[in-house]
């Protein structure tokens, strides 16, 4: 049932990643980068202070609902505690914005900077309310009822901005997008949520989730600032242009987390019930199986990414953002190393050791803001750092990639130690036929020109070719057996899937 649960939700991801892409087509095209690029500016802005609406508090709900305390209690004490932290996430912008212009004297690149920034603050807000109700969903494993309205704020967001787009609405019109988009997630999570049983909140169980919670808090904070300090550092010394290069070809590549993402959401929960048995043979079994499925699929998406970057931005999104392409040449291998490493971390949360989790987030915050600082940037006159490298958004991509190469290689050694998991020997064999693969690709398409793509069916065609060469390779290898290939038609298997789906939302 994991892996169909997983499966559903690698289907609802790769679904709304397809209709991202018509949206991010259309804005590519009616929109310019610096426009795009305020928009995230002002998502990364807010980003660095939506810390306060969670510091670990979602994984410990997540952790305390899955050993079976008491639902209502902890729907309460959890709904409590979010709703002071998003007080204090709205407070904190404010009063950061009053004292950048009033007491520092300083202030945003233009007035619609600052506009969209209160935007994606309420968006911010409205999404942090959303997640008391996806983290007990997600806790009780219930998949359908966490993505479907995940898909329909996705449809909605995706549609008004094809509308604000294409009649060129502007800016603010774009940042609306997400806030409307939201309003529809919390309505219909709500109505999946509404008969579900919520008590009082408790002073014990507060100091419960405290416990968990407080180790992660540091996590939080360095992952928000990890993950969005590249854009406001591109923002800072170069240009809204740049940002709008950057965001976009990223966005290109993120979708890809969701494999990661789709078994994480089951794996911490169900590690979680195994631990409280003291099940550790099982906490083995299932984190191999997750590792060896997940680097099977993601080898070659990368692979192909890579190869292909300058056909995927020139038809994806246009040649106005050719600029980026060293980008997506480069941040396909942090999803690779995000989707190599997640098994390991959730067995790590699972087992009750979000210390481990924390410290491995720290780390790569530490190099990736280091990274950030000496790449981006030509000078940083301000402390006498002059004759930088000045990459701009390449720099960010790099230093994004080796902070977390340098996280999975932690992440494992930790592993190893803990649960003497020393890794499945498949992911060499997937290596070695993605890279084969690949060379046969660029040979075809770049080197030799045998193959032009210049339309999106080539680019399909193109790729559909490179998996058959893959999985024919690691079938050569006997690495891909009859047993896989009838797991992967189990799991998508269409009736079987209703039918769970049915039975989850048909549940009281």
């Amino acid at each position: 049932m994991i892996a169909r649960k997983s499966a559903f939700i690698i289907a609802s991801h790769l679904l709304s990643g397809i209709i991202g892409f018509v949206g991010l087509k259309f804005v590519a095209l009616y929109m310019e980068p610096w426009e795009y690029g305020v928009v995230g500016f002002a998502y990364g802005f807010v980003s660095l202070f939506s810390f306060f609406r969670d510091i670990g508090f979602n994984s410990a709900h997540i952790k305390r609902v899955s050993e079976g305390k008491n639902l209502a209690t902890c729907i309460g004490t959890f709904a409590a505690i979010k709703t002071v932290l998003t007080g204090i996430l709205a407070s904190s912008v404010f009063i950061f914005i009053a004292i950048w212009k009033y007491v520092i004297g300083r202030g945003f690149e233009s007035p619609l900077h600052e506009q969209v920034v209160y935007l994606m603050l309420a968006y911010y807000v409205l999404n942090s309310l959303t997640q008391i109700i996806i983290s007990t969903f997600n806790a009780k494993k219930e998949i359908a009822k966490s993505e479907i309205p995940l898909f329909f704020y996705n449809l909605i967001r995706i549609s008004a901005t094809i509308v604000v787009a294409y009649n060129g609405m502007g800016v603010l019109a774009l940042a609306y997008t997400y806030v409307l988009g939201e309003i529809f997630y919390f309505t219909l999570s709500y109505l999946f949520f509404r008969k579900y049983p919520v008590g009082k909140p408790s002073k014990d169980y507060i100091k419960n989730y405290i416990s968990f919670a407080f180790p992660m808090a540091i996590a939080s904070i360095s992952s928000l600032i990890m993950s969005n300090i590249d854009k406001v550092t591109i923002q800072l010394f170069w240009s809204s242009q740049q940002v709008g290069e950057y965001w976009a070809v990223y966005n290109l590549s993120q979708f890809l987390i969701l494999f990661s993402q789709a078994v994480g959401t089951l794996l911490f929960p169900t590690i979680s019930e195994h631990f409280t048995k003291n099940n550790i043979a099982a906490i083995r079994d299932i984190t191999l199986k997750a590792e060896r499925y997940l680097s099977m699929i993601i080898f070659p998406i990368i692979i192909l990414m890579v190869v292909l970057a300058y056909p995927i931005i020139i038809i994806l999104l246009s040649a106005k953002y050719e600029p980026a392409l060293p980008v997506l040449q480069i941040v396909p291998f942090f999803i690779l190393f995000v989707v190599m490493l997640d098994p390991y971390e959730k067995q790590l949360a699972g087992m009750n050791m979000p210390q481990l989790v924390r410290n491995r987030i720290v780390i790569m915050m530490i190099i990736n803001v280091i990274l950030n600082l000496l790449l981006v940037p030509k000078d940083i006159q301000s402390i006498g750092l002059y004759n930088l490298p000045g990459l701009g958004a390449t720099g960010a991509a790099i230093g994004t990639v080796v902070s977390y190469f340098v996280a999975l290689i932690y992440t494992r050694y930790t592993a190893f130690k803990i649960a003497k998991i020393k890794g499945t020997r498949s992911i060499i064999l997937h290596c070695i036929a993605a890279v084969v693969m690949g060379v046969i690709i660029y040979y075809l398409t770049d080197y030799m020109r045998y193959i032009t793509i210049t339309r999106w069916y080539h680019l399909v065609l193109v790729s559909l070719f490179g998996f058959a060469i893959y999985y024919g390779i690691l079938y050569f290898l006997r690495e891909f057996k009859k047993e896989d290939y009838n797991f992967f038609l189990d799991t998508i298997n269409i009736k079987k899937m209703l039918s769970y789906i049915r039975s989850e939302i048909r549940k009281k």
